[in-house]
């Protein structure tokens, strides 16, 4: 019964782990880290410009840097994003956000809590409720502690953001 038991959990822990490691997401750094860093305004309207307009939520990342040793593998991510609506509501356990607003204007909703929407029996949805609602517009400033809900809940038409991500 032993051989048995010890059998299983060692399938198990194989195919956790193998799992794991199929959906890890690859961190690189992609800038020597003891050089500075220059992102243009041209720049970002030029990563901009290669979003889909259908997609509500486009990103890409512009500079990254790996650190093993931090929660997430990541030392820190600076990276353009373009939303429209519809927006989900998000909160990162072990990340943190500083949010530079450099185009459009709208509304960015924190705090509260994040209530999933459901609709015959699926989720379809999540906003967030008893929230902060911060009017938004290029030249903007906001930062989003780890654990933080937030979300994009109003746009004129779009929000143009370059955000910087740090795991804590």
């Amino acid at each position: 019964m032993k051989l048995i038991t010890l059998s299983i959990a060692a399938i198990i822990f194989f195919s956790i782990n193998a799992f794991s490691q199929e959906n890890e997401v690859e961190i690189n750094t992609t800038h020597d880290p003891m050089r500075a860093f220059m992102l243009s305004a041209a720049e970002v309207l030029e990563e901009a410009a290669k979003f889909d307009p259908n997609v509500s939520y486009s990103n890409t990342t512009v500079l990254e840097r790996a650190d093993a040793s931090s929660p997430t593998g990541l030392a820190y991510r600076f990276a353009v994003d373009r939303r429209i609506p519809p927006q989900r509501a998000a909160q990162h356990a072990h990340e943190a956000e500083v949010w530079a607003i450099v185009g459009g204007k709208g509304a960015i909703t924190t705090d509260g809590r994040i209530v999933e929407t459901s609709e015959n029996g699926e989720i379809t949805g999540r906003h967030i409720v008893d929230g902060t609602v911060h009017q938004v517009s290029a030249g903007d400033f906001l930062v989003i502690p780890e654990g933080v809900p937030h979300q994009v809940t109003e746009f004129d038409p779009e929000i143009l953001i370059v955000t910087f991500e740090f795991p804590r």
